[in-house]
């Protein structure tokens, strides 16, 4: 579940995905940063509202999200990154052709409704935390950290399926 979390708290993939209906093909670590950076404010703004009943006014997202999700999105974006994930994600080419804006635009609706499906009152806690905690941080290490957890759950995920002789997919690709 905690894996689960920080990846869809990380990587738009994750959520995006099942919206396109393909089997996605790995991201490159600068394909990552690229699609973290573009995500990460719709996930903090969406965690905002969606856990604001649960947690109420004096939380850390209520009080200080805004702030959080504003430090992401001042970030330096990388236009080529995101089209080369947005490929992977999307090889039909259904969202080719689409501007920085346009894709923002399609994320927030897929996040959305990743976040109205998936994100039950009962973990806004622990996510309320886990982003007080990361919010010292710079929002670059923030994502470096994640990268270096979903490496790992990668890895894990390639040793449980050899152990059952199941395929496994990355998330992110080995050599990136």
């Amino acid at each position: 579940m905690i894996s689960r979390i920080a990846a869809s708290l990380a990587l738009a993939a994750i959520v995006v995905q099942p919206a396109l209906a393909a089997p996605m093909q790995c991201a490159t670590s600068a394909e990552f940063h690229a699609g973290a950076r573009f995500v990460m404010p719709i996930l903090i703004d969406g965690a905002s509202r969606k856990c604001q009943p649960a947690l109420g006014n004096g939380s850390y997202l209520a009080t200080k999200g805004p702030a959080l999700s504003q430090r992401f999105a001042a970030m330096p974006g990388d236009d080529s990154s995101i089209t080369a994930l947005v490929g992977k994600l999307d090889p039909k080419g259904d969202l080719k052709g689409l501007d920085t804006a346009a894709l923002k635009a399609f994320a927030t609706v897929a996040v959305s409704k990743g976040m109205g499906d998936d994100l039950k009152p009962s973990i806004c806690p622990t996510i309320d935390k886990v982003l007080a905690l990361l919010d010292p941080m710079p929002a670059e290490n923030t994502i470096s950290l994640v990268e270096v957890i979903l490496r790992k759950v990668d890895d894990d995920n390639v040793s449980k399926a050899a152990k059952t002789g199941k395929p496994a997919k990355r998330i992110l690709c080995q050599e990136s």
